[in-house]
């Protein structure tokens, strides 16, 4: 009868845990990229520190040569991902670069489910 009631209780709990993975529904990976900020910088003044200062800490950290032209440069990644259970997955980035310690500029992407409109980007 021990025997018995053991495996019940093992079957409840197997079952139960199974149920709940199912209740997962949706999965973050970061945070929104706050580009709302992005007008507080300034290229070629604003310094490393005010980046870290007005974004944050950044998610990655690297190097990129946009064009064989131009000199390597630092980039710091900022991104946020989304998934969800129906399949849908939800990215945003943004990659601030700089010369020496000094920004240099953004890109900045999302996905269309993901996008709010940097309103600073208009006409430029």
């Amino acid at each position: 009868m021990k025997r018995d009631s053991c495996r019940g209780i093992f079957l409840f709990i197997f079952i139960s845990l199974m149920g709940l993975s199912g209740c997962a529904a949706r999965m973050e990976i970061g945070s929104p990229p706050r580009v709302e900020r992005l007008s507080q910088l300034t290229p070629h003044v604003s310094t490393r520190n005010d980046v870290l200062f007005t974004l944050g800490e950044p998610r990655a950290y690297g190097a990129a040569r946009l064009d064989p032209n131009f000199k390597q440069q630092r980039v710091w990644g900022y991104e946020y991902m989304v998934s969800e259970s129906n399949g849908k997955i939800g990215i945003s980035m943004l990659f601030i670069f700089f010369t020496g310690d000094v920004y240099d500029g953004y890109m900045w992407f999302a996905d269309k489910g993901n996008f709010k409109e940097y309103p600073g980007s208009k006409g430029r």
